[in-house]
């Protein structure tokens, strides 16, 4: 009875994310109302509440109160996320220095990135071809999100640093150590990667969501460390940033080639190289079953 409990308790976390978004919406909206009226006053013109409207919805969909929004909302999650994932569920948010000295397992992680970034641009192609309907839309969203040529501070802070951080204590920390009590190490990755692919709110991204949260899960679990699995996650969404598909790696179909070539080698080389230099039985993060 207590493993369906937590079964069902592991949603919590998706829901509280979700509203937490939305609530992070409010202050940054309040000062956008507080520019408008400024400007009106400022200017000592008159303004109909027709004008008032449609300027705040100008702003409101910029990409810049996108990013504000989302900042708001990381720096939230990361304290109420982490809060409740060092509390209840014991994870240590206070690592020792020598958990990052082995640098095998630092070299492997890096290697890693290419690689699975190749294969997360295959699902995204893959996804596309079957959904073309769902692409349009990806790319609405990441074009309203300001991922254009000219990539504003508040979103590199937001997709390199904070938005992986709170992703990996909400999914990786709170949902995946409840999901643990409740069923088999395998099956809680997959669930908990499964409400990350949700959490994204479109098919395109979704699918490859699902993809990497089932192995930053097992980055996760593997090493005993969330901390492993935060590095791994601010590498990708670093490349995935900064490394656009307009670049000279994607401008030759030779480049394309031989790039895909040597991050598969590389990524198999990044896999053994943390493989080897982790053990299941050594630091453990998430509790087993059996000691509950």
């Amino acid at each position: 009875m207590k493993k369906i409990g937590y079964f069902f308790f592991s949603f919590l976390p998706l829901f509280a994310s979700v509203a937490l978004q939305l609530a992070a919406a409010f202050p940054v909206l309040g000062l956008c109302l507080i520019q408008v009226c400024y400007a009106a006053i400022f200017s000592g013109s008159k303004m109909s509440y027709a004008e008032f409207a449609m300027r705040l919805n100008d702003i409101s969909r910029n990409p810049a109160f996108t990013s504000a929004v989302s900042v708001v909302f990381a720096s939230c999650g990361i304290l109420i996320f982490g809060l409740w994932y060092a509390k209840q569920f014991n994870g240590s948010l206070k690592q020792p220095a020598k958990l990052f000295s082995n640098p095998k397992i630092l070299l492997g992680i890096l290697l890693l990135v290419p690689g699975l970034q190749v294969i997360s641009s295959f699902l995204t192609a893959f996804s596309a071809s079957l959904f073309p309907g769902w692409m349009d839309f990806y790319e609405k969203i990441m074009e309203n999100a300001g991922f254009t040529s000219s990539i504003s501070p508040l979103l590199v802070l937001y997709a390199v640093l904070l938005g992986p951080i709170e992703e990996e204590l909400t999914f990786r920390g709170v949902i995946f150590s409840s999901a643990q009590k409740s069923m088999p190490f395998w099956a809680a990755n997959i669930f908990q990667s499964l409400l990350f692919a949700i959490f994204h709110m479109n098919l395109i991204q979704g699918i490859y969501a699902f993809f990497i949260g089932c192995f930053l899960g097992f980055i996760a679990g593997r090493s005993g460390s969330i901390y492993y699995s935060i590095f791994l996650h601010i590498l990708f969404n670093s490349w995935g940033t900064f490394v656009s598909s307009d670049s000279l790696i994607y401008q030759y179909p030779l480049f394309t080639i031989l790039f895909m070539f040597l991050s598969i080698v590389t990524g198999i080389l990044g896999f053994i190289l943390f493989y080897k230099n982790t053990a299941p039985a050594g630091v453990k993060q998430f509790p087993d079953p059996s000691d509950m």
